[in-house]
């Protein structure tokens, strides 16, 4: 089967892109995003916070992973999407859904959030892919990759990327029911990663990855760097 990625020049014209389809996505109906960390998290939602045809007043705002660290500590995610879109768009505090990290025990903190996202499907999830093929927190070979539950805990010996700190994260379930997938990859560091997302044979224990391939509800959007890998190896159109 062949899989697409849309490949821009730079990182910031695919943080732009993602966050365009994000805001077509959404003024199409929905109000529930999942939000991502890391580089890509943040690009796309700097780029989204500069947009003015997102349906600010009605969106619903949730994480799709969180680091079990205080919710001002420089790894966290909430703290991120705090200061790279929340705070600049002036979102109400009762549209913004961190998980409840002060709960302190990963098992606790991601019961609690199950509840909170509730089991309705996520209009956008917004996704990276770590550099161990990892996506949203399901690290290659996690217990939280056969879940059923919503959010699910990573334990810290699960952790295979920095930074090593347990975490929770969405399940398979809540990635397979999402309207739209948008995961966004960028820089020559992360070439490996995507090619080796996009190859069969489709293994998600060892590449969580192989979760998300592209199709009709899952889009990649990766920079010329990222798809680095995939332009060598590409063959012309009819070959």
């Amino acid at each position: 089967m062949s899989l697409r990625l849309e490949v821009y020049p730079t990182d910031a014209e695919a943080f732009d892109a993602a966050a365009a389809l994000a805001a077509e996505r959404l003024r199409a109906g929905g109000s529930r995003v999942a939000l991502a960390g890391g580089r890509g998290g943040r690009g796309v939602m700097v780029a989204l916070a500069g947009r003015d045809d997102v349906p600010w007043d009605r969106i619903e705002w949730f994480w799709g992973d969180e680091r079990c660290v205080p919710a001002d500590d420089p790894q966290s995610n909430v703290r991120l999407a705090r200061e790279s879109l929340l705070v600049p768009r002036r979102i109400p505090a009762a549209r913004i859904h961190p998980p409840p990290v002060e709960l302190g025990d990963p098992a606790h903190i991601a019961s609690a959030y199950a509840e909170t996202v509730d089991g309705q499907p996520f209009d956008v999830i917004f996704l990276g892919v770590g550099k161990n093929t990892h996506i949203a927190s399901l690290m290659p070979g996690c217990a939280a990759l056969g879940a059923t539950v919503p959010v699910a805990p990573v334990r810290v010996e699960e952790v295979s990327e920095d930074p090593i700190v347990p975490r929770i994260t969405v399940t398979p379930p809540v990635l397979t029911a999402a309207r739209h997938v948008i995961v966004t990859v960028v820089g020559e560091e992360k070439a490996a990663v995507v090619a080796a997302s996009m190859r069969d044979p489709v293994d998600a224990t060892r590449i969580p990855a192989h979760l998300v391939r592209p199709s009709e509800r899952v889009t990649w959007v990766v920079d010329r760097a990222a798809a680095g890998e995939l332009l060598r190896d590409a063959r012309p159109a009819g070959n």
